[in-house]
């Protein structure tokens, strides 16, 4: 699935028109039909509030598809001009031949409150269709009014394509916006739809189809898309019938400080228990006994063993920096793994501090590694707030791989993983998850993965969606989710994943 812009959603909706043939009135029919059968069951009596533009004309033909399904409705056209799109004009010319639809027009504050008004709270549904991707001014006026009023007096709210005034390139409203239940939006998501601002206007939002072929979303595409679960099980690593464990990888993880053992025994351990052939944890001599004692699996070493080089040179992966701390020993070994190694790295948490300090170490990373920074931790290393971070997750991620060359895994609610072909929006995962040691669990998943042979770009596609899966299901039946959890449930998910 892809994310796209507003541009390029128009563009799309063009080439399909005009290269394709098909004509636009259709597309506008096929919108109509899929999320009329969407909402049919949501009550029996609709008003449907439309704009004069293409969006308004998709509400009309919702209009229609509901009546012949037996449905009370009710249209609304807003505007003070008559100034409508084409295709809006055959809709409502073919609504206006039917019987038993009352078709009204608001063009003052009087009509809002003397009619509106009342008609919006004696309905089952309202159905959002005044503006769509082509909104590009604030809202005032009988507009505003309109909004204002659908959002206090609905009992359910349906939105077209996008919630009437949201910016579906910025997803922050323009003066003001449809507060919407549920979003039916047409073949792509919005890019303004990754704002963690859009969320309370977009209810649940659920892409449909209208007609538009694939290859034209993909030729056009802005390089951002949504794997299906198919997609991500095709990238599991196959395990043949006859293998050892030096088949399935070896990793090292440098980890844990004294405190800090924590951090270290989730990363190792579920680097484990997603696969990995041979794990061994290097960590302080302070805290070395203490986690060869909770590690049953992985072996452990010491970071003044001398037998690090050689480990160093015989990894497949290297997982570096929970819990590890930033002090001079640690920047030391940092600089010392990063510069005598060719294998793949995964830097999270204090690693990612070490290399904001020292970012000339990245040219020994480019096109090897993968970053798995919260919002904090990018903002710190970028020397950007964190409001900026969130405010354009996917623009400030792919400004990091041009400048860095770096994989990136951004953490938090539809986490950005940004590599050298797309960037990706992993939808798994849920609020239940926020504790302290989840992070490292996704960093163990990841490296698991690199050891058994995935691509380290698509470990980190894979391993986010994993680490989301097991939560949402965790989260069904608790009220948190630990990495407690995560680690008990890694490999049998994983196996339900493939089936």
């Amino acid at each position: 699935m892809e994310v796209m812009s507003s541009k390029k959603c128009k563009l799309i909706d063009e080439v399909t028109i005009k290269e394709i043939g098909i004509p636009s009135i259709v597309l506008m029919e096929n919108a109509a039909k899929s999320i009329s059968e969407e909402i049919c069951d949501m009550g029996k009596s609709f008003i449907v509030i439309c704009g004069q533009g293409n969006n308004g004309g998709d509400g009309l033909a919702i209009c229609r598809h509901l009546f012949n399904k037996g449905k009370k409705v009710k249209v609304y056209i807003v505007g003070i001009s008559e100034n409508y799109s084409s295709d809006f004009r055959t809709n409502l010319s073919i609504l206006s031949n039917l019987e038993d639809i009352e078709i009204k027009k608001i063009k003052s504050e009087k009509d809002i409150f003397n009619d509106l008004v009342i008609n919006i709270k004696n309905s089952d549904v309202i159905v959002d269709a005044l503006f769509g991707v082509g909104l590009n001014r604030e809202l005032t006026g009988i507009f505003k009014t309109v909004i204002e009023q659908i959002n206090i007096s609905s009992k359910r709210i349906i939105s077209v394509d996008v919630p009437s005034g949201l910016d579906c390139d910025e997803g922050i409203p323009k003066g003001i916006s449809i507060k919407a239940n549920y979003t039916y939006t047409f073949e792509v998501v919005k890019m303004g739809f990754l704002n963690y601002e859009a969320i309370k206007y977009l209810g649940n939002l659920k892409v449909v189809n209208i007609g538009i072929p694939q290859k034209i979303k993909e030729k056009n595409s802005d390089g951002i898309c949504i794997l299906s679960d198919f997609e991500y099980k095709e990238l599991i690593p196959k395990r043949n019938i006859y293998g050892h464990k030096g088949n399935y990888g070896r990793a090292l993880i440098i980890s844990g400080n004294v405190g800090f053992t924590g951090a270290a025994f989730i990363t190792t351990e579920c680097t484990v228990r997603s696969g990995a052939g041979l794990v061994t944890l290097v960590c302080p001599k302070e805290v070395q006994s203490i986690l060869s004692n909770k590690l049953i699996e992985a072996m452990t070493l010491n970071t003044e063993d001398n037998k690090l080089d050689d480990l160093l040179k015989k990894a497949q992966v290297i997982a570096i920096g929970p819990g590890l701390g930033i002090g001079e020993k640690e920047r030391k070994l940092f600089e010392k793994v990063v510069k005598k190694t060719t294998c793949p790295i995964v830097i999270d948490a204090d690693a990612i501090t070490l290399l904001s300090k020292n970012k000339s170490l990245t040219q020994y990373l480019e096109n090897r590694s993968i970053m798995t920074p919260h919002p904090g931790e990018l903002a710190r290393f970028l020397d950007l707030s964190i409001s900026e971070i969130e405010n354009d997750r996917v623009g400030i991620s792919r400004k990091f791989f041009e400048d860095y060359r770096i994989n990136l895994l951004l953490k938090g609610y539809r986490t950005v993983i940004c590599t050298h072909s797309k960037t990706y929006i992993n939808q798994t995962g849920n609020s239940k998850m926020a504790s302290g040691g989840m992070g490292d669990a996704l960093t163990g998943i990841i490296t698991g993965l690199v050891a058994q042979g995935s691509k380290i770009e698509e470990a980190a596609i894979l391993g986010s969606y994993i680490h989301g899966k097991i939560a949402d299901e965790i989260s069904k039946d608790a009220f948190i989710v630990n990495a407690r959890d995560i680690i008990s449930s890694l490999p049998r998910k994983i196996n339900n994943i493939i089936k």
